[in-house]
């Protein structure tokens, strides 16, 4: 299949060990790994010193099979370890790099008490690669890697939804009364029927009937898994729901996940034999764009433009009185719990694929894949070549700083129309075209992998243009994971732990995307374009006169591009009917369609209070259509419900994650906690707002008691956001008056006419 097909099919004919390079013929096994076997769905340590590995049959049913584990490290000093009786071996690898003996040891609570001194922090010594994973060491070891030869409609995925009668598991009301299963035709809406622990006793016999391979569900690390342990734990119910019929695993510690540049926390599960993957984390991997208003299961579903027309909803807190009302009642929360699940399954359909196609990339487990960040999937990728080749490892470089990509906001304020212009793949074609590459990849492993990702990606989205419906998303979701790990490579040089990182060739890298974005905008203004903003490897522009349809722009752009150089493309990337432009990365664009996108925490700051967000979406609209009285008004009109008490609760809190560390270092939350206890517990996300009295507040508890005086000095914060498109402060003050509780607002309106203010 095209995600596993080496281009020499018989790997182990040759032995990488005796390879001076790595040449095209060995693409297939460097990225792949040496070792084809298809249809693995899970590996788990099994005692000490053994592992199982849980294959798909062709009848489509579940094995197992026993392999040997040994443990290891590699090393530049093996000294401390060569009088240890539960060393079993100790082996030189070939090659100049200083990391190269390979420590083997006798089981893995050996590996563990000898490398006690070194976990943590410094496992990340530059004289000792370690994997903390042993699944990751055995796949690293063997070369091979999970779902080969399968399609991401080829594993059972289960997804999960739990309703309650609380949100604290440890309260003994806080019942279970519905868990909802969805695994691919199979759906099931588990009700308590005698008592709590029935219902978990079911959960257990749906497990073992279904035996799923991924269990999906959305916030399912913090609320559902954590939720039903204690549960369970409380009624002395064992939650078997490991393949081995082991309860899942709660971890103490907090975990953390990579969302494009952001490290988030969350508290990790483990169940025996299955991945649990998290469709909030992933929608937030997602999101790279910054679109979304929010997480939540719904408001995803329904900003996607996914929400189906009879989908049941139900508020929180009508989930015990629906419960408690009767059947009929209970039916509509049952078909509400069905369609979360459902719903949970459109979104992993969309934002999990990729990562599935990764995993028969990389020598992690799929829910390992789903947390980690691109940075450590190339190292682990460079790492697994060069062992399998036993080869030497190099020092990582130390860190320091270089140059980044070329950005600017060359205009601000409103324009229109746009066109945006980006070169494809930047980067990475710059890294082909003008072979740049780590210094210490002796073996040519880094442009093997990046050459063969590229063309993999090209051959994966011709198929796409050639297959529809599942196959077609297939190869989507196929192109797209190679997308994401080419793109990888250029921030992996700079990857501070990478094993074979290269500032020199970052920099390189950056010189020559600054040249190359440079000559587009003079390009761009030398053949009558106004470029607006750029931004490291995208233009934002106004065209010619004689440049008004898609067609004329894509030649437009064509031509621009022609004196790029060989291996360089500059495509159209997006047509506008106006563009708001602020500072760098702070604009708004609309589309021919109405549509409007805003760029920036600037504008589009999940934290802030709704009625600010939604008056900087009016705004920006009105602005970029020409319509300037209509945003003054709107300025003033929300001015005017603030005076009056007007606004929803909803409009004017603030969400924040409540944490011990910061109530502790903010005395105001810490008073409002001592205050409430037992309507939130550290860890939730809750909406608090500011009372009249300076204190704060939650706003379920909200009773028209909002700090007037401070929502007003917000809203003249928040229409800052639009400062640079005004010629002088003055205008600006004429245009966005600071407003009072006691402002006279008809006046105020009066004080300066829009007409005649020199604006834009």
């Amino acid at each position: 299949m095209l995600q596993h097909s080496p281009s020499n099919p018989d790997p182990s004919s040759t032995s990488l060990a005796d390879l001076p390079q790595f040449d095209h013929d060995h693409a297939g096994v460097v990225l792949y790994g040496v070792d084809d076997t298809t249809g693995i769905v899970a590996v788990e340590m099994l005692g000490n010193d053994r592992m199982t590995v849980f294959h798909r049959t062709r009848q489509g049913t579940t094995e197992s099979t026993i392999e040997p584990f040994t443990p290891w490290l590699v090393t530049a000093d093996p000294r401390p370890w060569q009088q240890s009786p539960s060393v079993t071996q100790i082996r030189e690898l070939r090659g100049p790099h200083p990391v190269r003996f390979v420590v083997e040891f006798a089981n893995w609570d050996e590996y563990r008490r000898l490398t006690a001194g070194l976990r943590g922090n410094d496992a990340q010594r530059d004289d000792i690669y370690m994997n903390g994973s042993p699944v990751s060491q055995f796949l690293m070891q063997t070369g091979k890697t999970l779902f080969t030869g399968m399609t991401f409609d080829d594993v059972r995925r289960m997804q999960l939804d739990i309703e309650t009668l609380g949100l604290d598991p440890n309260e003994p009301e806080a019942e279970v009364i519905m868990i909802a299963i969805r695994q691919g035709d199979v759906e099931r809406v588990l009700v308590q029927q005698e008592s709590e622990a029935e219902l978990l006793d079911a959960l257990n016999d749906v497990f073992a009937e279904l035996d799923p391979d991924i269990i999906e569900g959305h916030n399912i690390y913090s609320f559902d898994l954590p939720y039903l342990a204690t549960r369970a734990q409380r009624h002395r119910v064992r939650l078997s729901l490991g393949r081995d019929g082991s309860p899942p695993q709660i971890w103490e510690n907090q975990q953390r996940f990579r969302a494009g540049p952001v490290s988030l926390p969350y508290t990790a599960v483990h169940i025996h034999g299955r991945h649990v993957v998290d469709t909030l984390q992933q929608i937030q991997r997602h999101d790279v764009q910054g679109v979304l208003t929010g997480y939540g299961l719904k408001n995803v579903i329904r900003e996607l433009g996914i929400e189906r027309e009879d989908r049941e909803f139900v508020a929180g807190d009508e989930i015990a009185n629906l419960w408690r009302a009767g059947e009929r009642d209970r039916e509509r929360l049952a078909r509400y719990a069905l369609d979360d699940v459902r719903d949970t399954d459109l979104l992993a359909r969309i934002t999990t694929p990729t990562e599935f196609y990764q995993t028969q990339i990389l020598p992690l487990t799929y829910q390992r894949a789903t947390v980690s960040g691109t940075g450590k999937k190339i190292d682990d990728l460079m790492i697994r070549a060069y062992l399998s080749a036993s080869h030497s490892l190099p020092l990582p470089n130390p860190p320091r700083d270089y140059p980044g990509g070329y950005t600017s906001v060359l205009h601000s304020g409103v324009f229109g129309p746009i066109v945006k212009a980006d070169v494809e793949s930047l980067y990475p074609s710059i890294m082909i075209s003008r072979n740049i590459g780590a210094a210490s990849d002796v073996l040519g492993a880094f442009p093997i992998l990046l050459r063969d990702l590229t063309q993999r990606r090209l051959d994966a989205k011709q198929r796409v243009r050639e297959t529809e419906g599942e196959e077609r998303a297939r190869y989507d979701a196929l192109q797209g994971s190679f997308k994401i790990l080419i793109n990888s490579f250029y921030g992996y040089l700079g990857f501070g732990i990478g094993r074979f990182n290269d500032y020199d060739a970052a920099e390189a890298v950056t010189l020559e995307g600054q040249r190359i974005i440079k000559a587009v905008v003079a390009q761009l203004e030398a053949t009558g374009a106004t470029p607006i903003e750029v931004d490291t490897d995208g233009v934002y522009f106004t065209p010619p006169e004689n440049v008004r349809d898609e067609l004329a722009e894509e030649a437009y752009v064509e031509h621009i591009g022609q004196s790029l150089g060989a291996g360089i493309r500059l495509a159209h990337d997006g047509r506008y009917r106006n563009m708001l432009s602020l500072k760098m990365k702070t604009y708004g664009l609309l589309g021919y369609d109405g549509s409007l996108l805003l760029k920036g925490s600037a504008l589009r700051s999940r934290r802030m209070e709704g009625c600010f967000q939604e008056f900087l979406r009016t705004a920006a609209l009105h602005l970029m259509l020409g319509e300037r009285d209509k945003a003054r008004e709107a300025y003033f009109q929300l001015a005017e419900r603030i005076q009056k008490k007007e606004l929803r609760p909803e409009e004017i809190g603030q969400w924040a994650m409540l944490k011990r560390s910061t109530a502790e270092k903010q005395p105001r939350l810490n008073r409002l906690l001592r205050s409430t206890q037992g309507q939130w517990k550290f860890g939730e996300r809750v909406v608090i707002y500011e009372r009249d009295n300076g204190e704060l507040g939650l706003i379920q508890n909200y009773s028209h008691d909002e700090n007037t005086v401070v929502l007003l000095r917000r809203l003249k914060e928040t229409a800052t956001r639009f400062r640079e498109i005004f010629p002088s402060d003055a205008e600006f003050e004429a245009f966005f008056p600071t407003i009072q509780q006691t402002t006279h607002l008809d006046q105020a309106r009066k004080r300066q006419p829009v007409e005649q203010l020199g604006l834009f």
